[in-house]
């Protein structure tokens, strides 16, 4: 965000001025501790604390404009002594004044917006576009997976004048809620990754989650551009009853021949993959720092917006070689007793989680493995079968070990004893302690060489698990 006068600030969101209404602010904050100096803060309740506990911690850090419900601070013996150089704005909803603000600053900056959603990879995805979009134009990201209806309108506030691409990843828990991201963002191009069964358990059917997706496609200008995903059902479906210009991706192109497509996948180096890339006989070979069949695909997507902003293969390719990825995504780590670690703890679903297996497999060669799998939360009536279809996979591809974390997820256990794997080789464990006990075990017997993926879905906590597997410094 450029710099704001606090009256500018407070026109835009009808607001009254306790102190300097002449002063400059520059960046929005949340989170009082993330205060560095001339900072407009948002005094938001929350489930834990509420900010406006805060307002004067946040001053004293540096913040100069603090953002408050005025209902807080009414009859005067309530009014709040402003320091001077600081000013307090009242307002009737601090969130909808933050999206207010986010929506005045989304028009001035005049950016294009890239909308990123999708069951699986939307992250990634994200990041992806902005390193093929990089090296050409000034490009704003959401942080990690700050992608709701706080994450988005910060992401948006912040983006510095002269952002030329904001690409802003958009989530959901249910219907309407991307729409309303959509009215802040007003996206230019549209990218679902896929419509898989996440979230099933708040929205009861794969068809309200297909809705709740497209409302992104919905939210697109008739001049839109819409990147979708040739190996995904649901979306292929709703493309076609669409009237937006539509750029298909794929690798076998299972349900829509790709507009991109990806072919050759072949390892590169620790983790990543090489693949050839042909749009429309346009072709090129892309080094991704990344394994799996599914980072291809988010590849894929990446350089389809490529191709709508006139960014050739070959320069997204290059882009690519240089992805920077959000944290706790199939990071590589050193483990005890010699180890390798796949920390791939930032979130879960069945999807994710037998790709992930099939990568620990790939790269794991002839060396042991072992899985160590938390609770997928939010599969709803799918959460059984779900996590044993996990299990099943797991046993197919001949995992060496399996430990599972929490009660859902003796499911995964029971889903591979189905599938014929040996009770000898299950670690069931109801808590993170329990488990990194039973893989210390495991490390200790087999020693160097086995590789171990650890992954669960984000309430799980299990980077815990990874940081007591690492090798101390």
């Amino acid at each position: 965000m450029d710099k704001w006068t606090v009256e500018a600030v407070a026109q835009i969101v009808q607001g009254t001025v306790i102190g300097d209404s002449d002063l400059e602010v520059q960046g929005c904050i949340i989170d009082s501790r993330q205060a560095q100096g001339g900072e407009m803060f948002f005094a938001l309740p929350g489930e834990q604390v509420d900010g406006h506990d805060f307002i004067e911690a946040v001053w004293k850090k540096g913040a100069v404009l603090v953002v408050a419900k005025a209902a807080r601070f009414q009859g005067p013996e309530k009014t709040p002594s402003v320091p001077e150089g600081k000013a307090l704005l009242l307002v009737k909803s601090v969130f909808t004044a933050l999206q207010e603000l986010a929506q005045a600053w989304r028009l001035k900056l005049g950016a294009k917006v890239v909308g990123v959603t999708g069951s699986n990879g939307k992250t990634t995805t994200k990041d992806m576009i902005a390193a093929v979009l990089s090296p050409h134009f000034h490009v704003y990201r959401n942080q990690e997976n700050h992608n709701n209806e706080l994450g988005l309108p910060l992401t948006v506030l912040n983006a510095p004048l002269g952002t030329e691409i904001l690409v802003l990843e958009m989530g959901m828990r249910g219907l309407g809620e991307i729409k309303a991201l959509c009215e802040i963002a007003k996206p230019d191009i549209g990218v679902i990754t896929n419509i898989g069964t996440t979230h099933l358990e708040l929205l009861l059917t794969q068809e309200r989650i297909t809705q709740a997706k497209w409302e992104l496609i919905e939210a697109l200008p008739p001049d839109g551009s819409v990147i979708i995903n040739a190996e995904d059902l649901f979306s292929v479906q709703m493309a076609k009853q669409d009237l937006h210009s539509i750029r298909f991706y794929g690798i076998e192109g299972a349900f829509a021949e790709p507009d991109i497509k990806g072919a050759q996948l072949r390892p590169w180096g620790a983790l990543g993959t090489t693949f050839d890339v042909n749009y429309r006989g346009e072709i090129a070979t892309a080094n991704l720092p990344l394994p799996g069949k599914h980072n291809v695909l988010d590849a894929l997507a990446a350089l389809a917006v490529g191709k709508v902003l006139g960014v050739s293969l070959a320069e997204g390719c290059a882009g690519l070689a240089k992805l920077e990825l959000s944290k706790m995504r199939l990071e590589v780590r050193y483990g005890i007793f010699g180890a390798t670690l796949l920390n791939d703890v930032y979130n879960a679903n069945p999807t994710s989680m037998q790709a992930s297996l099939q990568i620990l497999k790939e790269r794991a060669g002839e060396n042991k493995t072992l899985a160590i799998l938390g609770e997928m939360y939010e599969l709803g009536t799918a959460s059984e079968s779900g996590h044993r279809d996990v299990g099943e996979t797991l046993a197919k591809l001949g995992v060496n070990e399996l430990i599972t974390v929490g009660q859902l997820a003796e499911q995964i256990a029971q889903g591979a004893r189905s599938a014929g794997y040996a009770e000898e080789h299950i670690k069931v464990t109801s808590t993170r302690e329990e488990a990194v006990t039973k893989a210390k075990d495991l490390l200790e017997l087999f020693g160097p060489g086995i590789w171990v993926l650890i992954k669960g879905s984000r309430g799980m906590k299990m980077e815990e698990i990874t940081a007591q597997l690492e090798e101390s410094e």
